[in-house]
């Protein structure tokens, strides 16, 4: 994976472009794959992130800061701690392009109905 400038990662809740996006490159942490940290800031919903590697990721989290802690949310008052995204359903996973955006989206089948309450 070449070094990015830019990031796929939207808000999952609104969908908007994130502020303050970051790509920061954690280098060849498990069998020598490049880690990307990709983050970014939604003025409404705060700030959110997820790990690539080599891949697209399998879950986007919302986060006190980039590389800080989890941020729990709720969804009609279930607890729910990250945001599965469309690349984690595939079933039989297959090489892609890590920065496709359609497999960074929000695969809201995996999540209850409701309304989400930071």
């Amino acid at each position: 994976m070449a070094l990015r400038r830019r990031t796929p990662l939207r808000c999952p809740v609104c969908n908007n472009e994130l502020e303050n996006a970051q790509v920061i490159p954690l280098g060849a942490v498990t069998a020598d794959l490049p880690w990307e940290l990709h983050a970014g800031r939604c003025s409404e919903h705060g700030w959110f992130q997820c790990e690539v590697i080599s891949r697209p990721p399998r879950e986007i989290f919302p986060v006190s800061r980039p590389g800080g802690t989890t941020r729990t949310f709720t969804i009609n008052g279930v607890a729910a701690y990250a945001f599965p995204t469309i690349w984690n359903s595939e079933v039989t996973p297959r090489r892609v392009d890590p920065y496709d955006e359609r497999y960074w989206e929000v695969d809201w089948s995996k999540l209850p109905e409701g309304t989400i309450s930071f």
